[in-house]
């Protein structure tokens, strides 16, 4: 199976684009418009089902998320809560499910939204509301139970939701490279790299190269979710590493290269340049790269 496909995955649900916070949810719109007059197959995702969010989310919290409810549980995600915001990050999580199906057919699909790593079981958190990895990993598992998943989350953040509540389950793997001295409190991965703030392409890169061969040596996944984040760049506001646009590009050409056989599902997740085109240019880039053009 190669890794060079056309699915991509959006919903007219994502687009928050007049909502005004430092998460850029407008970026997502913005994204959409940058790819769709290339050649693409366009996927648009339904609104995930209550019983879909319980595979991850506690009856309790989804109470209150659901409700749209701005209670202890829900206002940790730092983010404004309405029943529209509701909605898009629903269907954001069904969108990663899709996406998830369709790698396991074509080799690789990307969602345009999704990668909400820092959701825990019991409460939103940074920005997020539903950890979409994890619900994504437990509904795929439905049909397919001894589904061996490798979480490779390379936003300047740790995936600390999803290395939570994957915690103990043999058949996921959970790597995170992230800057030690940023948000959020970190929780045990798999394998964790803390990184060094201010540093550059090419001790990234090879800190980089290091974890994937090694990785290769430990564990043989069915599927990967790659969390894709771009907050790594030299000029996003919330991170503190100093790569540039190529040394970002070259990040995603050796994730396209790692394990190649195995079909993978690429998530925008964080991405806060202080020029919003800037974040877009890089997340079209990461589609571009995964999917082979």
């Amino acid at each position: 199976m190669k890794r060079k496909s056309r699915e991509l995955v959006y919903s007219v649900l994502y687009d928050l684009s007049d909502y005004g916070h430092i998460m850029s949810a407008a970026k997502y719109r913005m994204l959409y418009d940058a790819l769709k007059y290339e050649r693409w197959n366009w996927h648009a995702p339904e609104v995930a089902e209550e019983a879909t969010l319980a595979l991850v989310h506690t009856k309790r919290y989804l109470h209150d998320f659901l409700g749209a409810k701005l209670t202890e549980v829900t206002q940790r995600a730092e983010v404004p809560i309405d029943r529209r915001i509701v909605e898009a990050v629903r269907t954001a999580a069904q969108g990663t499910i899709l996406a998830a199906e369709l790698a396991l057919k074509h080799g690789v699909a990307s969602n345009l939204s999704g990668g909400f790593h820092h959701a825990f079981a019991d409460h939103a958190e940074g920005f997020c509301f539903l950890n979409d990895t994890a619900i994504a990993v437990r509904a795929l598992r439905q049909k397919r139970p001894q589904l061996r998943v490798l979480v490779v989350d390379l936003d300047v953040h740790q995936g600390n939701g999803t290395a939570h509540i994957l915690k103990g389950d043999d058949l996921s793997y959970t790597f995170s490279m992230h800057e030690r001295d940023n948000y959020p409190v970190k929780q045990q991965s798999t394998r964790d790299v803390n990184l060094e703030s201010h540093l550059g392409d090419d001790e990234y890169l090879a800190l980089l190269a290091e974890n994937l061969k090694a990785i290769e040596n430990e564990f043989d996944p069915e599927l990967i979710f790659y969390i894709a984040g771009v907050d790594i760049y030299r000029d996003d506001a919330l991170g503190g590493l100093r790569l540039t646009k190529e040394g970002i590009a070259r990040r995603e050409r050796m994730v396209h290269n790692f394990m190649p056989q195995v079909p993978l599902v690429v998530l925008p997740a964080g991405g806060y340049a202080r020029n919003l085109a800037d974040t877009v240019e890089l997340h079209a880039q990461t589609i571009r790269i995964m999917h082979g053009k």
